[in-house]
């Protein structure tokens, strides 16, 4: 018989791994069936929501938000930028300073995206009372910093 506490996180895990995997599939599925991002990827889609609306960002801005490393973020560019999704900006002082911003098309596409994750979690919290609410935000919130230390820790023993 299992105790308490290894219940729990065998619980927790299994959980974690079912949501990682359902969220995955889900944001997959729906970016297949709006008819505006039919040849873009889930990946892809970070991207656009990485490079943002407001002002356009450096290639290292968001290459560090993405968590990866500037090469391999140039080559996810340039099918974006092919699929007409962004466009890079040179600007007048540096001509090799590039800035990366969304095209209408990108913007469009990441309404969409917003639109299905605002709509995602605005579903899954219907039933839930202020309480549960804070609650359950505050777990995430939990969650998150555990990430961001977990693989800070990772990064500063390369």
């Amino acid at each position: 018989m299992l105790d308490k506490e290894t219940y729990y996180l065998k619980k927790m895990k299994l959980l974690m791994l079912q949501i990682f995997n359902m969220v995955m599939k889900t944001e997959e599925t729906a970016l297949k069936e709006t008819a505006s991002s039919h040849n873009i990827s889930v990946s892809e889609m970070h991207t656009l929501v990485a490079v943002g609306r407001g002002e356009p960002k450096t290639m290292s801005t968001v290459a560090g938000e993405l968590l990866i490393n500037v090469s391999t973020l140039s080559i996810a560019i340039n099918k974006l930028e092919k699929k007409g999704y962004v466009e890079r900006i040179r600007t007048e002082a540096d001509r090799r300073v590039v800035r990366i911003a969304l095209t209408s098309k990108g913007r469009k596409a990441l309404e969409q995206h917003e639109r299905f994750y605002f709509d995602l979690v605005e579903e899954a919290c219907r039933d839930m009372d202020d309480r549960e609410k804070k609650i359950f935000i505050q777990s995430l919130e939990n969650m998150s910093q555990f990430f961001s230390k977990k693989l800070l820790s990772y990064t500063e023993s390369e």
